[in-house]
């Protein structure tokens, strides 16, 4: 059996571990919950001796002045249980997705950075401010778009439009760990639907209107990029399923795919969750100068090539 010092100097010369950067985000989150439940738990400590004293004033009060301020007392104890009712309650607001349709999906349509938004829309002139967290403003209108038309096309969809932002701001986190929060959405809904053949994850891009608008009969239509981790486990099938859509879009409407983006290696050490399932998209539908109406036409011809392609899907 080896002693202490040997174990200590196997670790100590083994070779440096370079953990995937999505297990190190999910760790920082979990220490941070942890830290978040321990202060929660002082504090509750410490509002519990707090208002025990209150209440017990109010009861001593009340035993003297029964006979003569019965209802100002009443009044008050109400007042004090509302206040301590008040505090106690998780202030974070409820952060969930908005279900299209839940039974049994095909497509999990969904927004990792979900605050994206659009310069027309906002009416602003600052691409850095193109941002918001109302849902009728914001990059989930698109996904919604898309959600409907495929529902008319008969394809089942869960629409989800979690406020991923929040939850990165509550947890004190930065805006590049987006893709480990909503990892464990995506793996929920994998777990609870397994229906789903198609997940979808909806982005706009920061280029001009030039860069990312085509003509198509006439109209001004947003640009669709098809974008792949070639980091993800899956790799194989999300080229596949990038594939199969934007050679499908270049025979129907030339010009309307931007094509398929490669990324990994120095570019990201992201997978961007394409990991978690074969058939993920992570789609950049027009920018940051686009028009509400080029996102919605764009919607409307990427459900139908989708349909198109459906069966096609393994």
């Amino acid at each position: 059996m080896r002693t202490e010092d040997e174990i200590f100097n196997v670790i100590k010369n083994s070779p440096e571990m370079k953990p995937r950067i999505e297990f190190v985000n999910q760790t920082k989150i979990n220490l941070v919950k942890q830290v978040k439940r321990l202060n929660k738990r002082q504090k509750l400590i410490k509002s519990s001796y707090y208002w025990s004293g209150i209440v017990t004033a109010i009861v001593v009060v009340a035993w003297i002045s029964m006979f003569g301020g019965t209802q100002y007392i009443a009044n008050s104890v109400s007042q004090v249980m509302a206040s301590v009712t008040n505090n106690n309650k998780e202030t974070t607001p409820v952060i969930e997705s908005n279900l299209l349709t839940n039974n049994d999906p095909l497509v999990f349509i969904h927004h990792t950075h979900n605050t994206e938004s659009f310069m027309p829309l906002l009416n602003i002139n600052d691409p850095d401010n193109a941002v918001a967290v109302d849902n009728k403003k914001n990059i989930t209108l698109v996904g919604k778009k898309l959600a409907e038309e495929l529902t008319t096309r008969n394809i089942k969809v869960l629409h989800g439009y979690t406020n991923f932002e929040q939850i990165l701001n509550n947890e004190g986190l930065k805006h590049h760990e987006s893709y480990a929060v909503a990892r464990e959405r995506v793996k929920h809904v994998l777990s609870e639907k397994k229906n789903i053949k198609l997940v979808i994850d909806i982005h706009r891009d920061t280029h001009k209107h030039a860069q990312t608008t085509v003509e198509i009969s006439g109209e001004s239509v947003s640009k669709i990029a098809f974008v792949v981790s070639d980091l993800s486990s899956k790799y194989e099938e999300n080229k596949y399923i990038a594939e199969l859509l934007h050679n499908k879009l270049q025979e129907k409407y030339p010009g309307l795919s931007r094509g398929i983006f490669f990324q990994g290696g120095t570019d990201t050490q992201n997978t961007y969750n394409q990991d978690l399932f074969g058939n993920s998209l992570l789609l950049e539908i027009g920018g940051v100068e686009n028009t509400l109406e080029e996102e919605y036409r764009s919607s409307e011809i990427l459900s139908e090539v989708i349909d198109e392609v459906f069966d096609d899907i393994k």
